[in-house]
């Protein structure tokens, strides 16, 4: 940078009073821009490439320079990226699926309940006879007259037994015996029908039901309680932790891709770039980074005897050695408080504001 001196105070004009007039301190100094900063890679590696060169303007967040590998990085954060995809879809599909099944666990243990009932009932009439007390002894009755009408048509027909079968008598009387034995049979029949309990293999269908929603029931219950509280504690757990590593996995390759990329933090111009491609390089080469537009001056001899002199405020006045007809005007805005020992001697670096630019 430039290089100055600089008078501390500004020279006053001659008082007629006894006043004492503040010492001057001369010291030398460089002007530097109000924002500028030393860039480097923060890991070794080979340039690839150099996009801005030395004396060309940078925009905030434009990439100055990129080592080797930045292709192999950009892969690595895609694949991060698609596994957090990967991972949220994971966890929004069991929350989602977890809400469907307490519904859908709810209605199954619903309709579990109504097919019990409708088991039981159906079991339970295969334990009663199948028609009422009332309506058997009906049955009964009818059976006994059919049965008393059968042998009064068999003690009529007796005496006409022997006889042709083309007697008409005859033929008269066995047709009366044909239709009491009929009736009789049938009201058998009827009343057998009435008294016979539930065929085997009905009653075996209806214990076989019954034991099915028993146990779809219990599975209903059980599954119930597993998701009526909401999602599984442990399955959420897990989930949420593979999408905490798919983020920090994500993290880490945006990171590794951002340490092979020199970027400027702000607005300026390339001071000094020595970067080539191919060029081994590590945190210690650097690339200077500075606003042009504002500029202030450093101190580099002001030592413990000079110092004193000197406070926050002060008035400076400021010529350059490049322009010695150049005379700047400024103020002290900083004095840092840890000296740096130089030579035997302990120096203080002084800040000033230049009250203008360059002309």
């Amino acid at each position: 940078m430039t290089g100055c001196s600089v008078l501390n105070p500004v020279e006053a004009t001659p008082q007629t009073t006894d006043t004492p007039i503040p010492p001057r301190t001369l010291t030398e100094a460089r002007v530097i821009p109000v924002r500028n900063a030393a860039l480097s890679f923060p890991i070794a590696g080979i340039v690839d490439e150099v996009l801005i060169v030395e004396g060309e303007l940078v925009e905030a967040g434009a990439v100055i320079a990129r080592l080797n590998g930045v292709d192999r990085a950009r892969a690595v954060v895609t694949q991060a990226e698609l596994l957090v995809l990967s991972s949220q879809k994971d966890l929004d599909d069991f929350k989602e699926k977890s809400s469907i099944s307490t519904a859908d666990a709810e209605l199954a243990l619903a309709k579990a309940r109504i097919e019990l009932k409708n088991a039981q009932d159906a079991r339970k009439s295969l334990d009663y006879q199948q028609v009422s007390n009332a309506a058997l002894d009906g049955l009964r009755a009818t059976y006994f007259l059919a049965l008393d009408d059968f042998k009064e048509a068999e003690d009529e027909f007796e005496p006409y037994i022997d006889r042709g079968e083309k007697d008409v008598e005859r033929a008269n009387y066995l047709t009366k015996l044909a239709n009491a034995r009929l009736a009789k049979d049938r009201a058998l029949y009827n009343l057998n029908k009435a008294l016979e309990m539930p065929e085997p293999e009905k009653v075996a269908r209806a214990d076989a039901r019954l034991s099915l929603a028993e146990a779809a029931l219990a599975d209903a219950v059980s599954t119930f309680d597993k998701v009526q509280h909401g999602p599984d504690p442990t399955q959420l757990v897990i989930l949420e932790a593979a999408m905490r590593n798919a983020e920090t996995q994500l993290e880490a390759a945006q990171a590794s891709l951002k340490d092979l990329e020199l970027i400027a933090p702000f607005a300026g111009t390339i001071v000094s770039n020595d970067l080539k491609p191919g060029q081994a390089v590590n945190s210690s080469v650097s690339v200077m980074l500075g606003d042009l537009t504002e500029w202030q001056v450093e101190t580099t001899d002001l030592v413990e005897m000079d110092i004193v002199n000197v406070k926050s405020g002060d008035p400076v006045s400021v010529t350059f050695d490049a322009i010695p007809s150049l005379k700047m005007t400024g103020e002290v805005t900083r004095i840092k408080q840890l000296g740096l020992a130089t030579k035997g001697d302990t120096t203080y670096t002084v800040t000033i504001d230049l009250d203008n630019d360059d002309p």
